[in-house]
C-alpha cells in the first residue's frame, strides 16, 4: 500500500501547493505582518486537514482493497464466498461489483465441476473393469477401486509411478508403451498376484490437439470366470460324447449281432437281450442325469417349493433302493429323527440328491457291508449323514469327486451303471437350496458323506 499512500500524498500536495499560490497572491495585495500571520495559519490548518485526509483515504481504501483479497482468496480456495463484500470508497464499489459477478460465474463452474467429478467418480467406482490412466510422463494418473483390487494396490501407493512399480506384469507395461506410441492394443494377458486371472486388457492412447498421444486409458476386464466357464463347456461336451459314445457303441455291436443272426441262437439272444437292456438303461441314465443337472444348473429354474418331513422322505428312498441293497448283500440302516425334523424346498430335487448318495453308498460298498442314514437336526438345520463301510475315496481324490463325470473307480462305475455325474447333481441341489455337502472318507474303511441343508426356512 506504500505505492498507494504515495500517490495520494502527491495529489493533495498539488492541491496544497495551488491553494498555497493562491493565498500567495492575496498576501502580496494585503497589509505585511497581518498577511504573514494570516498565511501561516491558513497554511498550517490546510496541511493538517490534507494529512487527515490523507490518512483516512488511505486507511479505508486498504481496508477495502484487503476485505476484496480474502473474499477472493476464499473464492479461490473453496468456493465458499455467497457475495463480494461492499466497499466504503466509491471508487472501488464499482470493482467490488465486478468481482461479484465474476464470484457468481465462478461458483457456477465449481459447482458444475463438482459434480461432473462427483459423476466420474461414482462411473469408475461402480464400473465393472479396472481403469488405469497413464499421462505422457508415464505415471498413473488416475485407478480405479476394480483396478486396486486385480492388481491388489490402492491409490496412495499407485499414484504417481510407473506401472512396473506398482505391478510387476510385463504384458500390461509393455502394452501402455505402445499405446503411448499412439497404438491401440487389445489382448488377453495373465497374471499370478494378487491371485491368478485372465485379463483382458485395452489400451487406448489419449490423443491431443496436434494427434499426438498425452497419456493412455488403460482397461483391464477380468475374464476368469469367462475363460473357466468355456473350458467347462468344452470338457463337458468332450465327456458327454465320450460317455454316450459307450453305450451308443455296445448297442449298435448288439444290435449288429442280432441282426447277423445271433437272435436265432436263444442262448445268444438271451445274453444280446441282457445286453441291450444294460445299455439302454445306462444311457436312459446318462440323459436324466444331464436333464436334471441341466434344470439345477439353469439361472430360470424355478422350484416347485413345498414344506416335508425329512423322515417320510428318506423313508420312501429306502424303500426304492431295498431291491438294490438285497442284490448287492448290503444291508441299509436308518435311524429317524424327531417328528419336527421338516425341510422347505423342492422336494424331488432333494430326493434325488439323498437317492444319489444312498445309491453310491450301496454300489461302492462290499457284500455283507452296512449303509447308515443318520438325520440330525439342530441350529436351524438339518443334516443328513449316510455312511457306508465301501472301498472308501483316496485323499486326494475328495476334492475332485463332485466334479461332473469325475469317477475314483471308473472300471466298478461301468459296472455298476454309473455316470459321473451323481455326486455333482448333489452338489449343485445342495447348493440351490443353501446348503452343502461334504465328504469325510478313509481308503479301504468307507465314507459318510453329509448332505446339510436350513430347517424349515422358506427360500423365496
Amino acid at each position: 500500500m506504500k505505492s498507494l499512500k504515495n500517490i495520494l500524498f502527491f495529489r493533495y500536495a498539488v492541491a496544497s501547493s495551488l491553494v498555497f499560490a493562491v493565498v500567495a497572491l492575496i498576501v502580496a495585495f494585503s497589509p505585511a505582518a497581518l498577511a504573514w500571520l494570516v498565511f501561516l495559519v491558513g497554511f498550517a490548518f490546510l496541511i493538517a486537514i490534507l494529512l487527515g485526509v490523507t490518512y483516512w483515504t488511505e486507511r479505508t481504501l486498504s481496508s477495502d482493497l484487503r476485505e476484496i483479497g480474502m473474499a477472493l482468496s476464499k473464492l479461490v480456495v473453496d468456493s465458499g464466498l455467497d457475495k463480494m463484500p461492499q466497499p466504503r470508497v466509491s471508487e472501488v464499489q464499482e470493482l467490488a461489483w465486478d468481482m461479484d459477478t465474476i464470484a457468481a460465474r465462478v461458483r457456477r463452474n465449481y459447482e458444475l465441476l463438482a459434480s461432473e467429478k462427483e459423476k466420474l467418480e461414482t462411473i469408475l467406482a461402480n464400473t465393472s473393469a479396472g481403469i488405469i490412466v497413464v499421462g505422457r510422463e508415464g505415471k498413473i494418473e488416475l485407478i480405479n477401486p476394480v483396478a486396486e483390487r486385480v492388481l491388489g494396490t490402492s491409490t496412495a501407493d499407485a499414484l504417481g509411478k510407473a506401472f512396473t512399480e506398482v505391478h510387476h506384469t510385463p504384458a500390461i507395461d509393455k502394452a501402455i508403451e505402445r499405446s503411448r506410441r499412439g497404438v491401440e492394443v487389445s489382448e488377453e494377458v495373465r497374471i499370478s498376484l494378487p491371485r491368478r486371472r485372465t485379463l483382458r486388457v485395452q489400451a487406448n492412447p489419449i490423443r491431443s490437439e496436434d494427434g499426438s498421444a498425452s497419456g493412455v486409458i488403460c482397461i483391464l476386464e477380468d475374464i476368469t470366470t469367462r475363460r473357466r466357464l468355456e473350458r467347462m463347456r468344452r470338457d463337458f461336451v468332450v465327456n458327454v460324447s465320450h460317455e454316450l459314445r459307450t453305450p451308443v457303441a455296445n448297442l449298435r455291436a448288439v444290435i449288429d449281432a442280432l441282426l447277423a443272426g445271433a437272435w436265432e441262437e436263444k442262448q445268444a439272444a438271451d445274453r444280446f437281450v441282457a445286453d441291450l437292456d444294460r445299455e439302454s438303461g445306462r444311457l436312459v441314465g446318462i440323459i436324466e442325469d444331464l436333464l436334471i443337472l441341466s434344470r439345477v444348473e439353469s439361472d430360470e429354474l424355478a422350484l416347485e417349493e413345498e414344506s416335508f418331513d425329512v423322515n417320510e422322505l428318506l423313508g420312501e428312498v429306502v424303500e426304492e433302493k431295498r431291491d438294490l441293497a438285497g442284490r448287492s448283500e448290503v444291508e441299509v440302516i436308518f435311524s429317524r429323527a424327531g417328528a419336527d425334523t421338516v425341510l422347505n424346498g423342492d422336494r424331488k430335487l432333494i430326493k434325488t440328491a439323498c437317492s444319489n448318495l444312498v445309491d453310491n453308498a450301496i454300489k461302492y460298498n462290499r457284500p455283507g457291508g452296512k449303509v447308515e442314514i443318520l438325520v440330525e437336526d439342530g441350529d436351524g438345520e438339518v443334516t443328513v449323514s449316510i455312511s457306508d463301510t465301501g472301498i472308501g475315496i483316496p485323499d486326494r481324490e475328495q476334492r475332485k469327486i463332485f466334479e461332473r463325470f469325475y469317477r475314483v473307480d471308473k472300471a466298478r462305475s461301468r459296472e455298476t451303471g454309473g455316470t459321473g455325474l451323481g455326486l455333482s447333481i448333489v452338489k449343485h441341489i445342495a447348493e440351490f437350496h443353501g446348503g452343502s455337502v461334504t465328504v469325510d472318507s478313509t481308503l479301504g474303511y468307507g465314507s459318510t458323506f453329509r448332505l446339510t441343508l436350513p430347517a424349515a426356512t422358506s427360500l423365496f
